[in-house]
């Protein structure tokens, strides 16, 4: 059976066949390892699709780490497809279906990136009470999605996606889905956190 984890955003999310499971990241590093091993005795799942960074470095370092570990666990009979959120948001922009830019949460409270997707680089970074200053530099924006209603609670334009079948549901304005074997991943055998800048470890 497959599945899809986002370890990018405020909370680790783990799609299942009966909805989504939500770890919240004050106890993520508790709860992973017993929520994983949980799900694989109920629904054994043999594909993950991992939703791999920028995001929230414990999210990313803890969901990596008890992944490949389950694999172990498992004798390597799991199987990983691993994709960054510019990758996939590149494709929905491939696709007409998002802005240009958005505005990307980068696991602070206050700060966040502004990317430019077509040319797959960080413009600058700016604190949330800045955004309404991209608005007015740039023709449209996008906010990135984050499970906490609140994090953007005073803004428009929020992508939200969910996963189910293999699919990934887009509501952006409009709704739109694509089948995740028409991104043509490759199978990675270990999983690396992508941090896409270099985490303060001390």
């Amino acid at each position: 059976m497959k599945a899809f984890i986002d370890i990018s955003s405020d909370k680790i999310a783990i799609s299942t066949p009966d909805g989504t499971v939500f770890l919240d990241r004050n106890w993520v590093e508790n709860e992973i390892g017993k929520s994983l091993i949980e799900l694989d005795k109920k629904y054994s799942f043999d594909e993950y699709i991992v939703l791999n960074g920028p995001g929230w470095f414990t999210n990313l370092r803890v969901g990596t780490l008890a992944l490949n570990l389950l694999k172990t666990l498992k004798n390597d009979q799991i199987k990983f497809y691993s994709i960054s959120k510019p990758l996939l948001y590149s494709y929905f922009h491939k696709n007409w279906w998002i802005p240009r830019y958005w505005i990307l949460y980068i696991w602070q409270k206050s700060n966040v990136w502004v990317r430019d997707i077509a040319n797959n680089e960080l413009v600058k970074m700016i604190k949330k009470s800045e955004i309404d200053s991209v608005w007015n530099e740039y023709w449209e924006v996008f906010l990135d999605q984050v499970y906490d209603e609140n994090y953007f609670w005073d803004y428009d334009n929020k992508l939200h996606y969910i996963y189910n079948n293999w699919n990934i549901f887009l509501t952006f304005k409009w709704e739109y889905h694509i089948n995740l074997d028409s991104l043509n991943l490759d199978e990675v055998e270990k999983l690396e956190a992508n941090y896409m800048i270099e985490p303060n470890v001390s």
